[in-house]
């Protein structure tokens, strides 16, 4: 079963035949649509702990601040104890890139496992836990 909404520029869809949850962003988002996007998925019934998320918000551009995003990542967190599983970035400009990296160190710190990606597939491989798909084309530091 599928269920659908739109939420100003954020839709999404919840399949939970795959397992996930993927969240489609369009034109500039700020803070509250992202707050209101992430209330709406904790309050919907086709949400079911250890469904995944795929963020693809290639076509958005962020505009929030280093704080509101610790917020989102708070809230971020309440889908985290319902049960959600990893999150995917996708993102396409260097500006979505630094804003998502950001979000990413702040939800790390809460314990949520996510990650940012520059192509799709690359980011559904990782959310499929797939051998060897956990490489973003990063290149690690030495230890």
């Amino acid at each position: 079963m599928r269920c659908n909404l739109t939420l100003m520029a954020i839709t999404y869809t919840i399949s939970r035949d795959e397992r996930l949850a993927k969240a489609y962003a369009s034109g500039v988002i700020g803070a509250e649509e992202i707050n209101r996007f992430v209330d709406t998925v904790i309050a919907d019934p086709e949400f079911s702990p250890g469904v995944r998320g795929l963020v693809d918000a290639r076509e958005a551009e962020p505009d929030v601040t280093v704080l509101q995003l610790a917020e989102v990542a708070k809230r971020v967190f309440k889908l985290i104890d319902r049960g959600l599983g990893r999150i995917a970035i996708v993102v396409a400009s260097r500006a979505s890139y630094r804003v998502a990296k950001t979000f990413c160190v702040l939800a790390r710190a809460l314990g949520i496992e996510v990650d940012v990606f520059t192509e799709l597939h690359a980011a559904e491989a990782w959310l499929d836990d797939l051998p060897g798909s956990s490489d973003t084309g990063e290149t690690p530091l030495p230890r």
